[in-house]
C-alpha cells in the first residue's frame, strides 16, 4: 500500500509509515546510528538506496523479521545482506561493507532492523 502524501494537519509522511510499522515513536536519524567515533555515514549510498528501502519498507521488514527467528531485533550482518538481496537491494559489496559498518551495532555483528529501516522512514520526506 502506497502511503498518501496528503496533509491532514502538520502530519508527516514519516510519522505515517512509522506508525504503520506499528513501532513507538523514535527520534532515530542517520546521523544518530554511528557505532564509533570516526564513522560518517555512507551518504551516497544511503541515497542511492534510500527510494527502494521507503518504499519496500514492508516487505524489508518482512523478510528481516523471517531471518530474525529468535525475536530479539537484531539480525546478522550475512542475514541482513541477503535480505537486501532478496528485496533487490543491489549494492556492491564496497558499499554494502561502507553501510554495514555503519548500522552495525558496536562492530557485534548484529544490525538492529527496525532501527535500520526508522532511520530511512524518519528522511522519507527529503527522498519523495
Amino acid at each position: 500500500a502506497v502511503v498518501s502524501t496528503q496533509s491532514t494537519g502538520a502530519r508527516s509522511v514519516s510519522r505515517s509509515l512509522s506508525s504503520q510499522m506499528g513501532l513507538r515513536r523514535s527520534t532515530t536519524k542517520l546521523g544518530d546510528l554511528t557505532p564509533g567515533p570516526g564513522i560518517d555515514p555512507p551518504h551516497y549510498v544511503i541515497r542511492d538506496i534510500a527510494g527502494h528501502v521507503i518504499q519496500n519498507w514492508k516487505q524489508l521488514r518482512k523478510l528481516f523479521k523471517e531471518c530474525d527467528t529468535s525475536s530479539k531485533g537484531w539480525i546478522g550482518t550475512s542475514d541482513f545482506r541477503n535480505c537486501m538481496r532478496r528485496n533487490h537491494v543491489d549494492i556492491s559489496e564496497s558499499d554494502f561493507s561502507d553501510l554495514i559498518s555503519f548500522y552495525e551495532s558496536q562492530s557485534s555483528g548484529k544490525v538492529y532492523y527496525n532501527d535500520f529501516l526508522r532511520a530511512f522512514l524518519s528522511v522519507s520526506k527529503d527522498f519523495a
